[in-house]
């Protein structure tokens, strides 16, 4: 009894991964719904020329905010990270390979520095 209450504390104690989430769209005018903490994203793409994809991505922090657009274009092998403006805790990673468009949203980190 004692050995599992003592398991379950240790246990309890371990740090918790954090988890992304990953959205794949692999074709054109594909489509699809991130969520990470209180912000969800729709994400579509569009063909741009021969070549590229544009992303494009409605945003919004919580229900009953007016939700946010933005839009990149993605050429094979560009990638790029970023937070939202306002919203902490959380960046989005955006990248094209052999035409495919993979978003992954994760949590950050925010440490406070002080002098």
């Amino acid at each position: 009894m004692i050995k599992s209450a003592l398991l379950a504390t240790l246990a309890a104690a371990l740090p918790v991964l954090a988890q992304a989430e990953v959205l794949t769209l692999s074709e054109p005018m594909a489509g699809g719904t991130l969520r990470e903490g209180t912000v969800d994203m729709s994400v579509y793409t569009l063909p741009k020329g021969e070549t590229a994809s544009e992303v494009v991505a409605f945003y919004t922090e919580r229900v009953g905010a007016e939700p946010l657009r933005l839009a990149m274009q993605l050429e094979d092998g560009d990638s790029t990270t970023f937070g939202l403006p306002g919203i902490s805790g959380v960046s989005y990673r955006f990248e094209r390979t052999a035409g495919v468009v993979t978003v992954t949203s994760a949590p950050t980190k925010t440490e406070l520095a002080l002098n």
